[in-house]
């Protein structure tokens, strides 16, 4: 089961301040290179297709912002605002049991996740799942108090600023058939 820490209670609400408070504690990782990531990551893992999808939405996202690919600077101001959860008031982060962290419960937190994103939508709240965040999952432990779990995903949620640049980017939808293959 997830452990997603969102404000509910006195303490969690004082975690989630932090957490927004120490936005410069994820910079600061972040600068001195100090990833800590609970599950691996490889430009590899994705496929062909995959890639095409996320080197266009890439594109589209920083053209949106006036970035140009070689903009170092620019793009890692861009990560900075990411490690500040985007200016939104509130990060929940979802772990899984240091004890079974596979493939099934990913699966599981997966699901979650989608259906949390999904009720926050009804709501007219906005939310952006950020898995940069995960790269730093030893700091969001020491930050939030947690002594165990791994942390799959950061979700940074609120109300959309319809003005910012950065939410005219859109993935799109891939069409079916060059994402399933049905069988029988």
């Amino acid at each position: 089961m997830p452990v997603a820490v969102i404000p509910r209670s006195a303490n969690s609400r004082a975690a989630a301040a932090r957490m927004r408070s120490r936005g410069p504690a994820l910079e600061a990782a972040h600068a001195a290179g100090r990833t800590s990531a609970d599950f691996p990551y490889r430009d590899d893992m994705y496929a062909p297709m995959q890639q095409e999808r996320r080197t266009a939405f890439g594109a589209e996202l920083y053209g949106a912002l006036g970035t140009d690919r070689d903009d170092v600077a620019a793009r890692a101001a861009y990560d900075a605002e990411s490690l500040r959860f985007y200016g939104a008031p509130h990060v929940a982060f979802l772990f899984v049991s240091s004890g079974r962290a596979d493939a099934r419960t990913a699966v599981d937190v997966g699901a979650y996740m989608q259906t949390l994103l999904l009720a926050m939508a009804a709501y007219g709240v906005d939310s952006c799942p950020q898995g940069l965040l995960s790269f730093y999952a030893d700091t969001v432990r020491g930050e939030l108090g947690a002594a165990e779990g791994k942390l799959l995903v950061g979700v940074s949620f609120g109300y959309a600023d319809g003005t910012a640049p950065v939410n005219r980017g859109r993935a799109g939808r891939a069409a079916l058939a060059t994402t399933t293959t049905f069988h029988g």
